[in-house]
């Protein structure tokens, strides 16, 4: 009897040790996938989204990156080539990507989480499966990583700027993608105030500034404000960036 039992006591342990270094490899595995398919810079990142527990994770780049891991299920998915679909007029973005092994859909809606998020809708599988693996959560647009910058007024509503319309300075604003504020010189205030971003659009909460009055240059200063303030999408191209809203446009120049 005393035999038997010191075998099964012996069993126990080599099948307890076994599930471990199971576990173990497993556990490795995971960790080795994860590391090896990294993700993006936050500065080349244009929308990312990630579980409250940051077991999956999402970074999309429009000029062609995407990459999504999962721990849980051991999934390390990286693209270099995506298509993209915009919803006319209603900011509802789709991306489609696949690689040699899966393929994935991301869904980012017009639904608002976590104050200046987007509802995100993730499928993952594989290519040679019918079944894949569904994620929701929320996401966030950063802006193009070109924003990051500070730039100089160049055009209102189509017209060029000249230094007589602003005696003290031209206005200029910074865009800050790490800490999502936006400050500058108006043309005859100081301002401020929270950014934040959808595709190609910014938001650009009420802006808070110094309370100057300069005559002629009070009203050009309120047009530029008015177009900032009312959601403009905007078009980086080379060292010019357009911002148009129905308030009117603007073209901003690159400070060297």
């Amino acid at each position: 009897m005393k035999k038997i039992t010191l075998i099964l006591m012996s069993s126990t342990l080599l099948i307890l040790g076994s599930c471990g270094n199971s576990k173990e490899k497993m556990d490795d595995k995971v960790e080795q996938l994860t590391s090896e398919v990294m993700h993006q810079d936050m500065s080349n990142v244009d929308f990312y989204a990630n579980a409250k527990d940051e077991s999956w994770k999402l970074s999309v780049s429009y000029n062609g990156k995407i990459v999504f891991t999962d721990t849980k299920n051991n999934i390390a998915f990286i693209s270099e080539d995506n298509e993209k679909q915009v919803a006319q007029g209603a900011d509802v973005l789709n991306i489609n990507a696949k690689n040699e092994t899966h393929v994935i859909r991301v869904n980012v809606d017009i639904a608002d989480c976590m104050a200046t998020g987007k509802q995100v809708n993730i499928m993952v599988r594989e290519i040679s499966k019918k079944e894949g693996f569904d994620y929701s959560g929320c996401g966030f647009y950063r802006g193009k990583p070109q924003l990051h910058d500070i730039w100089a007024l160049k055009e209102l509503n189509g017209q060029p700027i000249t230094a007589d319309q602003f005696p003290r300075e031209a206005p200029h604003f910074e865009f800050n993608l790490t800490t999502k504020r936006m400050s500058g010189f108006a043309g005859c205030n100081q301002v401020n105030g929270n950014i934040s971003f959808g595709y190609n659009k910014m938001i650009i909460d009420k802006l808070s500034s110094t309370r100057m009055y300069c005559g002629e240059t009070s009203k050009i200063e309120e047009e530029i404000l008015t177009i900032l303030e009312s959601e403009p999408v905007y078009d980086h191209h080379n060292l010019n960036l357009t911002i148009e809203s129905k308030a009117g446009s603007l073209v901003l120049k690159k400070v060297d």
